[in-house]
């Protein structure tokens, strides 16, 4: 080892332990989750049950008996105490009109369980081929965390639910799309591509669940493009551009419901910038149901082993889900109120994607920034002569 690599792994060494105690102080007790208010609509309203859960509830039964999303969206919002005043507190529609062709409440939560169930074995399978049994099975549990909202209550009809386990299937498939395997390499390569189509498929549903998967999507499509996969990119930025058209549509719809009705002046972007830093940062990794009722320094800590997880690793996938959760953490310390912390749910995979490797991460910077320096120089090749 050289000299130079010796004082870099030292200086990181020294980085994360800054950074380590750091948010440990700063963390402290940070990341409480808000109290929840009694649902104010419905005389059947559950109270352990959130009302913008009701919301969805209600929407979809609507939207299944025939009757227009944006009428009865314009009609329930407000029922439930949600403000329609700007066209960013509308939901998209795609959630009401994809699950209302299901019967009823029971088999929508069935074919999500059925995705999620998918979603896990296709990642511990990526993992397996990439590191091996242990670490897929210890990313396996902990991306339960994530899914386990599938079958916790009503949690099945929140779009952040649907929307985090397609980001899985869509990151462990890019995985599987990457994955080089000896033999017949013809036959591995239309293999990876159609992995990787997978992937660009599965994370613009994703998109079109919710609008908080675009910078998934996005930092995809920019490492396809650095890789110079050109078809890969060009199919990330097509439902990208598709989405964004769609999006122009949504509000063009919700604008006309509000044609001629007296509402409140659109607050736009404005009302979720809370500024609320590594507070609501922590809040958000609670979303990984294993740390919901976890104290503060120990979300630090998760955070801190999920990121350096991810980029001390070589892999495309690794530095995908690396990128994007940095941009969501980087987001929700600007953007967010307390009662969002749901949007947790988004960057949840990406996080538990890469935890597994962080203990292995740190091992390997103490053993290069903590060894004797004479004894890795020596290694490295500068060997004492007899005229020393």
């Amino acid at each position: 080892m050289s000299e130079r690599v010796f004082v870099t792994a030292r200086a990181e060494l020294i980085v994360l332990g800054l950074l380590a105690v750091a948010g440990l102080v700063l963390g402290w007790n940070r990341g409480q989750l808000p109290r929840r208010e009694t649902p104010v609509a419905g005389s059947d309203a559950i109270a352990t049950t959130a009302p913008d859960l009701l919301l969805y509830r209600d929407v979809i039964a609507e939207v299944r008996r025939g009757r227009n999303y944006y009428e009865v969206a314009r009609e329930k919002i407000p029922q439930f105490g949600f403000p329609t005043s700007s066209p960013l507190n509308w939901r998209l529609p795609t959630y009401a009109w994809l699950l209302s062709w299901l019967p009823n409440k029971c088999w929508i939560q069935a074919v999500l369980l059925l995705l999620a169930t998918g979603a896990l074995l296709l990642a511990f399978s990526a993992k397996l081929r990439q590191a091996g049994v242990g670490y897929g099975a210890l990313t396996a549990f902990l991306l339960f965390g994530v899914v386990r909202w599938s079958f916790d209550g009503e949690a099945y009809l929140a779009q952040e639910v649907w929307a985090a386990v397609l980001v899985l299937i869509s990151l462990a498939a890019h995985a599987r799309g990457g994955a080089k395997e000896r033999g017949r390499e013809e036959g591995r390569e239309r293999g990876r591509q159609a992995w990787r189509l997978l992937a660009v498929g599965v994370g613009t549903v994703a998109l079109f669940f919710r609008e908080l998967t675009l910078p998934y999507c996005g930092v995809a499509c920019l490492v396809a493009l650095w890789n110079r996969r050109w078809g890969e990119a060009a199919g990330w930025a097509t439902g990208i551009t598709t989405f964004l058209a769609f999006f122009a549509w949504h509000i063009g719809q919700v604008r006309a419901q509000l044609a001629g009705t007296e509402v409140v002046a659109a607050a736009g972007l404005s009302q979720w910038l809370r500024f609320g830093g590594l507070d609501f940062v922590l809040l958000t990794t609670r979303m990984n149901s294993l740390l919901f009722a976890a104290p503060g320094w120990l979300l630090w800590l998760f955070l801190l082993a999920s990121l350096l997880g991810l980029a001390r690793q070589a892999d495309e996938t690794s530095w995908v889900a690396c990128l994007a959760a940095l941009a969501y953490l980087l987001a929700f310390a600007v953007v967010g109120r307390p009662e969002n912390f749901y949007w947790g749910l988004i960057p949840a995979p990406l996080l538990a994607w890469g935890t597994a490797h962080g203990p292995r991460a740190v091992q390997e910077m103490c053993r290069l920034g903590c060894a004797d320096r004479s004894a890795s120089i020596l290694v490295g090749g500068a060997r004492p002569t007899t005229a020393d």
